[in-house]
């Protein structure tokens, strides 16, 4: 009974963070109604997003291969996507512990220090939540060590990154009320410091205006796709149609398998 608990039931990553998405709602009061669907909606929502990571692992396989034969080397995609496909599958559970305790710990540094910053970016979270994961079982960290340890990181990494950025969200914003919950914030805190030496405050980029027939590369997915099917295309003939169409695609023409 205790392994199936332990193995069956809390080592699946969607179920756990199910249960604690229950539990919150549960504190929150909600109705039962509210609390089946809070539930069920979280554990869709972690198996859809694993489904989603199986799959860019294995679009990214095929590129590495391609990239391979192309140009001989062995290629390196520096993409947040692939560390969280990548945890998802090998660190489950030890990611959705750490982003659980992780914000608990950043609920808590709120609550008893001066950094009153609690971070609502969700799927951030989660980015860095893979990330501490991954790059921590690579010391040979595993089990409770791995997740206390990582925990108390992102906890902290939760309240550091926005109040890095507080001065300048204040001297936008005129206001204390909100802050930016990022982990990009090393690099916009250097923007911010390059902008305020050199920048013209009388001019915004949202005053850029794009034209509306390249209003589809704002949609992120639309831009993603383009992204990726363009970097196949001019890839794939480097690697040459023959190997593609015997060794990958199982006899569809390279160019058709490449842009799906």
């Amino acid at each position: 009974m205790f392994d199936l608990i332990m193995k069956d039931i809390l080592g699946q990553p969607a179920i756990l963070v199910g249960l604690f998405a229950m539990c919150g709602l549960l504190l929150q009061k909600k109705n039962f109604a509210d609390t089946v669907s809070g539930t069920l909606k979280t554990i869709m929502g972690f198996v859809v997003l694993g489904g989603g990571a199986t799959i860019l692992i294995g679009a990214l396989d095929v590129f590495g291969k391609i990239f391979d034969k192309a140009f001989h080397i062995k290629g390196i995609i520096p993409n947040n996507e692939a560390v969280v496909a990548i945890a998802q599958q090998t660190l489950g559970t030890e990611t959705a512990l750490i982003m659980v305790f992780g914000m608990i710990a950043n609920l808590l540094i709120a609550r008893f220090t001066r950094f009153k910053y609690v971070f609502l970016t969700g799927h951030h979270t989660l980015f860095m939540a893979c990330l501490i994961s991954a790059v921590f079982s690579t010391t040979g960290m595993k089990g409770a060590s791995l997740v206390i340890s990582g925990s108390i990181i992102l906890g902290l990494l939760m309240v550091i990154f926005p109040a890095l950025l507080q001065p300048y969200v204040r001297k936008i914003t005129g206001m204390d009320d909100i802050a930016i919950g990022h982990f990009g914030s090393v690099g916009y805190l250097a923007a911010g410091f390059v902008g305020s030496k050199f920048g013209n405050k009388e001019k915004s980029t949202e005053q850029i205006k794009v034209p509306k027939s390249l209003g589809f590369l704002r949609d992120t997915s639309v831009s993603m796709s383009l992204t990726m099917a363009v970097l196949f295309f001019i890839v794939a003939p480097f690697a040459g149609k023959n190997f593609i169409e015997t060794e990958l695609s199982n006899g569809q023409n390279y160019l058709v398998y490449s842009f799906m």
